[in-house]
């Protein structure tokens, strides 16, 4: 539309021709959509053959991006999902799904009706977190004079594998950083996650502006930054096993991802291995029981 047309007509047609010009934008505008319907968002979830506390869900819409929250601290992602409950009580699953132009969400609500903790019977729960049996929950630290308790290398992988080829820290290399003090406590039991900052956290440099009165220090920044009490862990099982921690938290030195591949878990040593927020860098981190 010729814009000076446009002014030398009277003020009317000006406002009428402007709106029309937005209207037009928008309907050739080939990333704008119509939201998923309450229809599109909706799911269905059967009881698996293998225990009444465990469901396999299915979301009606397949092709969409979905996250699922389970209401028992976990979530997960795609478009069929595996709930398990190993206590009794009434929980409600939400399906939220996206598309180009939104997102819709959907909940149901699942009563478990009996506990049932040999689901709780894995090894990657027990070493983290001393298991159904024992305490419950278990504290964790840097292991902070180890060499290479903190370190980097490239992503993908080169031929030397896991290992933090480029840099590796030696033993307290970042004392006064903010990292040490820092503690995670891993609860089984709704699969809690506490992270106790002790007041400050060691971030990357290029992250640096999304922590307010972050300063400088031993080549990174060290910023004030509170406990992230009540989150949630989530296991991703497999080949390479994966713990995810929920928004607000995180481990060791922070990246911007919130996914950690464990790389070797005992009862009192834990050895991760996890990426950067732009791509090109693994880094790696060692830490030890409290």
């Amino acid at each position: 539309m010729d814009i000076k047309f446009i002014y030398m007509k009277k003020t009317l047609f000006l406002i009428v021709s402007i709106s029309m010009l937005f209207i037009g934008c928008k309907k050739d505008n080939p990333q704008l959509g119509n939201p998923p319907t309450l229809a599109e968002a909706s799911f269905t979830y059967s009881v698996s053959s293998t225990s009444a506390n465990v469901l396999n869900l299915t979301a009606t819409s397949q092709n969409y991006q979905c996250l699922w929250d389970f209401g028992n601290g976990v979530k997960a992602q795609g478009a069929t999902a595996v709930a398990s409950y190993p206590y009794a009580g009434t929980y409600t699953i939400k399906l939220t799904v996206f598309n180009n132009g939104g997102s819709r969400s959907t909940t149901q609500d699942v009563v478990i009706a009996q506990t049932d903790l040999s689901l709780l019977n894995n090894p990657i729960f027990t070493k983290l977190t001393g298991g159904a049996t024992g305490p419950g929950f278990k504290t964790w630290v840097i292991d902070s004079t180890q060499t290479g308790h903190m370190g980097v290398g490239p992503d993908p992988e080169s031929a030397l594998g896991t290992v933090p080829e480029w840099w590796a820290a030696g033993p307290l290399d970042k004392a006064g950083a903010g990292l040490y003090n820092d503690k995670y406590i891993f609860t089984l039991n709704g699969f809690k996650f506490d992270m106790i900052t002790n007041g400050d956290v060691y971030v990357h440099n290029s992250l640096s502006s999304s922590f307010p009165g972050s300063f400088q220090n031993l080549g990174d920044y060290t910023a004030p930054y509170g406990d992230q009490l009540d989150k949630t862990w989530l296991l991703t099982e497999g080949a390479s096993p994966t713990i995810t921690v929920s928004n607000g938290s995180f481990l060791g030195f922070y990246t911007g991802v919130l996914t950690y591949r464990i790389l070797d878990l005992t009862d009192s040593t834990m050895h991760l291995q996890y990426g950067h927020h732009a791509g090109g860098l693994k880094w790696y981190l060692k830490l030890k029981t409290e």
